[in-house]
């Protein structure tokens, strides 16, 4: 019995190697320091990844270039990383703001119109102003002039640790002690109900996601809904949200690594599954559906399930349907693919069902399985098709 179960164990390990994988980067491979404070992905691919004390590494898929305060950096302890229109970087520092355009660099501090050199977010609106949230106020720049916004014009906390703008152009400040700031460019609207805010994130529907320092909440405009662990979360300190291609949210956490959600559960990621580390700063999705993540011991590449599965479509001898499915998928098979074995597959690689197809038309119950996107395979003929469960 010891044999066949540690036989097992082999097999789902390797599927699940299959099925996700894990790659991850450190200063061994050419990173300029392991604790990764942002990540920004350039419109050539290149990965960005602003470094806590070693400035900024930039990642080609190849090569690693490292730029430092030699190279023109106001200062190597980055904050966070954003790229304009233009393909400009900004970058915020302990020590003031850099614009890099590939060549040149050009730095901004208290001295040039900064409201303070302690730069924690960068956001770009759609007229190209750059507002930076720091350790005193609010400071948008025009590329030319400074604005700097304060409590004495509405903000609610001199000390802004996020910021982010959402799909109507409102911006939201996060602070450190005093709630959060909405700002529609006159006027100011302040909230109570979320606090020590350390990320913010707007989602494709509307709703406004906070990282809090003791949970996570999400605001739809008139309601608060929190999550902590008990709702299944993996630490109650958020540092940093992702958003994917199908709206699945990914929550960076301050000592338990990273928590997706696909609005029903969560699933929860560490080093135990392949995580560089545990306390994760930022994290960022690819055009290729991959998520970066950055934490205190480096920077962590996680490719999900293969998306170039078929959906809802006969290939070969197969068809899946209905797709999405509540209770029960059936699959329409030719004869020549009776006596075939399958198996479903959940989004961190896991069988969750599996059999043999016996008839031209097979019905495979799924009520059991919690909502979200697996992939049901056949092992003689490796058809894929995607399943979404409602």
């Amino acid at each position: 019995m010891k044999t066949q179960l540690l036989l097992l164990s082999f097999i789902l390990s390797g599927i699940f190697m299959k099925a996700q994988s894990w790659v991850s980067y450190d200063v061994n491979n050419g990173l300029a320091n392991n604790n990764v404070q942002s990540i920004a992905i350039d419109s050539y691919g290149n990965k960005w990844f602003g470094t806590y004390g070693g400035g900024i590494s930039k990642f080609d898929g190849t090569n690693w270039t490292t730029y430092t305060a030699i190279d023109g950096l106001v200062c190597d302890f980055v904050r966070v990383i954003k790229i304009d229109a233009l393909g400009n970087l900004w970058i915020g520092t302990d020590g003031g703001i850099s614009k890099f355009d590939g060549l040149n660099w050009t730095n901004y501090t208290t001295f040039n119109g900064l409201s303070n050199n302690l730069v924690y977010g960068i956001e770009i609106d759609a007229e190209g102003n750059k507002w930076f949230a720091t350790n005193m106020g609010v400071s948008k720049f025009n590329d030319v002039s400074w604005t700097i916004y304060t409590t004495a014009f509405g903000l609610v906390n001199n000390i802004v640790t996020s910021i982010a703008i959402d799909p109507t152009n409102n911006l939201w400040f996060g602070t450190w002690g005093g709630g959060v700031s909405k700002f529609n460019g006159t006027n100011w609207t302040s909230y109570s109900q979320v606090n020590y805010v350390n990320v913010i994130k707007p989602d494709a529907l509307g709703n406004i996601w906070f990282g809090t320092a003791t949970d996570l909440k999400k605001f739809d405009g008139i309601n608060w809904t929190n999550f902590t662990t008990s709702n299944g979360l993996a630490a109650n300190n958020v540092n940093a949200i992702a958003i994917d291609q199908n709206n699945n949210k990914w929550f960076g956490t301050n000592v338990a690594g990273v928590s997706k959600f696909n609005g029903n559960a969560f699933i929860n990621f560490n080093t135990s599954n392949g995580l560089i580390g545990n306390q994760v700063n930022c994290s960022v999705i690819d055009n290729n559906g991959n998520v970066w993540i950055g934490t205190l011991d480096g920077v962590s590449l996680y490719t999900p399930i293969e998306t170039t599965i078929l959906e809802n479509k006969k290939a070969n001898t197969i068809l899946v349907f209905p797709n999405p499915a509540t209770d029960v998928v059936k699959i329409n098979v030719d004869d020549e693919m009776l006596g075939a074995n399958y198996k479903i597959i959940n989004d961190i690689g896991r069988i969750v069902l599996s059999g043999q197809i016996n008839f031209t038309e097979n019905e495979i119950k799924i009520d059991g399985l919690v909502p979200g996107v697996y992939v049901f395979e056949t092992l003689e003929g490796g058809q894929k098709y995607k399943i979404v469960k409602q």
